[in-house]
């Protein structure tokens, strides 16, 4: 069995003419990845790999939400493959993952990821929000053989009740 945990990036700033690939996170992200981090960490979840979209709001989700799981900045793999609105891509580098990473966190984009975890999931969300977290468990050997799967668990930051 392999789980896939995918996190949609925290809330980013769009307040400076920046690039896309560049904004950072808000203050309201920054509190829903420390948030997000804490309750899976509370779920003792296993984790055998990270990876993130190159994007800076993404990579400092990834940051944060890993080191409350005990792991460091540079255990996070960044994949310009992850930074990626349709899906296509991601499924493609899901495809490829080493087969002895079990438990893997994902971190990127949408609507790439509400597609993703409704057409590989056993749950239809309407959106997967900002910091959003779906863990969808598959009955496979081989990441090659990714179809699908069923959806473990959803964590959503706004149902939290600390806002």
């Amino acid at each position: 069995m392999k789980t896939i945990y995918f996190i949609r990036h925290a809330k980013s700033s769009w307040d400076a003419p920046i690039s896309d690939i560049d904004r950072p996170l808000n203050e309201r992200g920054y509190n829903d990845a420390h948030h997000i981090g804490e309750e899976l960490k509370d779920k003792n979840i296993k984790i055998n790999a990270i990876y993130s979209s190159v994007a800076n709001r993404a990579r400092t989700t990834a940051g944060i939400v890993s080191f409350k799981l005990g792991f460091k900045e540079q255990d996070i793999t960044s994949s310009e493959e992850l930074y990626d609105f349709e899906g296509e891509k991601v499924v493609n580098f899901i495809k490829q993952l080493p087969n002895e990473q079990e438990n893997v966190l994902i971190f990127g984009h949408n609507p790439a990821f509400t597609n993703i975890v409704n057409t590989l999931g056993s749950v239809k969300l309407d959106n997967l929000p900002t910091c959003g977290v779906v863990s969808i468990q598959f009955e496979i050997k081989n990441w090659t053989e990714l179809s699908q799967g069923e959806t473990d668990f959803y964590i959503l930051p706004k149902l939290l009740g600390y806002r």
